[in-house]
């Protein structure tokens, strides 16, 4: 018998695929799956329900650069059936992609999507804050999964000072649902767990798929903890992440949303030391200005303070009423002298003094008017000291 290489035994499978012509120009239906683009080219699998097939569309290709598929899609790929001899797998290297409309699996999950965003399960009335400072946090994931060196390591980097408690779960594959709602309850159910994890790493939709699932989805919306789902990559977006009280783009974003850094905690305390040294100063003052209130009403009350101020304003009383007496004094003497003088000034005798004179007529009248007076009449002047009789001689107008 002849031994043969590697090479090539992959070479001739590849011969024997290019000499196909069946294979050389095939059209073949089905799911879209893990599709991911690499330096220009587009990497993808189709898939049944019992079958699946690699697909590989290269950047050459003109539908390489508009090309952008999404999981479930259902597609009609049509190309060249040839092998990867490094990898000694065989794949459809496709010419043309055609979409035919959604594969079963993701029309289930837009189904049920629908279904439990009408009943509210989504609803954000009903997310529940995370904890800034969790002592305890939970995480459901699988054991030997990326997912939980991802998380440790994180919460070691930032948050070493939670407990982490640990439930292992299959995610993918039958029975993946269960034992990750199954992991869910029961951290739910210890009183001492602030925030619980569930998620894993990156995956296809089907990989994934699990956390799609319908019970897992109320067990999460029925829990009195705080969920976060972190759930493959950001562009993952599975059934947890929307009932989720926060969804994490992945495993490591999770970590980070349960818990703060050391830098934050940190930050935190020294902010909260200022603040309660600020309110211990402010405090200290309005005891001081309470003290000071209470020491003024103590002297304020005080007998013999109250007496000293008591004595004080009586003197003070008495001292202003004798200035007052003293003023009252003083001006009613000022007013007694003005009248005084006003009345010697208009007094008959010192206008006489001053030489004036009072003429009266023969009927012993004032005589005011020279109209008064004819020629011949006898009158008596008054003056100061005495009176004179004389007569008129002659009377002249003054005008």
């Amino acid at each position: 018998m002849t031994t043969f290489k590697v090479k090539e035994v992959s070479k001739y499978i590849a011969n024997v695929l290019r000499r196909d012509s069946f294979l050389s120009n095939i059209s073949v239906e089905g799911e879209v799956s893990n599709f991911k683009k690499s330096g220009g080219h587009s990497y993808f699998s189709i898939k049944d329900d019992e079958a699946m097939l690699k697909c590989v569309v290269f950047k050459t290709v003109p539908i390489a650069q508009n090309l952008n598929l999404t999981d479930g899609q259902k597609v009609v790929v049509t190309g060249t059936v040839m092998t990867y001899e490094k990898g000694s797998y065989y794949q459809i290297l496709c010419k043309n992609v055609e979409e035919v409309g959604r594969g079963n699996l993701y029309e289930q999950f837009l189904a049920l999507k629908e279904k439990l965003s009408k009943e509210g399960l989504f609803n954000v009335k009903f997310k529940k804050p995370i904890p800034r400072f969790p002592k305890n946090i939970g995480v459901v994931t699988a054991k030997n999964g990326a997912a939980i060196r991802d998380i440790l390591n994180t919460l070691r980097r930032r948050y070493r000072i939670a407990n982490i408690y640990f439930y292992p779960a299959k995610v993918q594959g039958i029975g993946a649902s269960e034992e990750i709602a199954e992991g869910v309850r029961y951290l739910d159910s210890l009183d001492f767990i602030d925030t619980i994890i569930v998620g894993r790493g990156g995956g296809s939709f089907e990989d994934l798929n699990a956390f799609n699932d319908e019970n897992l989805v109320r067990t999460i919306f029925n829990c009195k903890k705080p969920i976060i789902s972190a759930v493959g990559h950001e562009i993952d977006t599975m059934l947890t992440d929307f009932v989720a009280d926060r969804r994490a783009a992945t495993p490591t974003a999770g970590a980070e949303l349960s818990s703060v850094s050391m830098d934050e905690l940190k930050e935190f305390l020294n902010q909260a030391e200022k603040k309660l040294n600020k309110n211990i100063l402010e405090e200290i003052s309005a005891e001081k200005i309470q003290l000071e209130h209470f020491k003024k009403e103590l002297e304020y009350y005080n007998p013999v303070n109250r007496i000293t101020t008591l004595k004080e304003n009586l003197d003070n009383l008495r001292k202003s009423l004798d200035e007052k007496i003293t003023s009252v004094f003083k001006y009613n003497k000022q007013l007694l002298d003005f009248k005084r003088q006003s009345l010697e000034i208009i007094n008959p005798t010192s206008i006489l003094d001053r030489g004036y004179s009072i003429i009266y007529n023969e009927k012993n009248e004032i005589v005011k008017d020279i109209k008064n007076v004819n020629v011949g009449d006898s009158l008596k002047l008054k003056v100061s000291n005495g009176e004179i009789i004389s007569d008129v001689k002659e009377i002249i107008d003054g005008n």
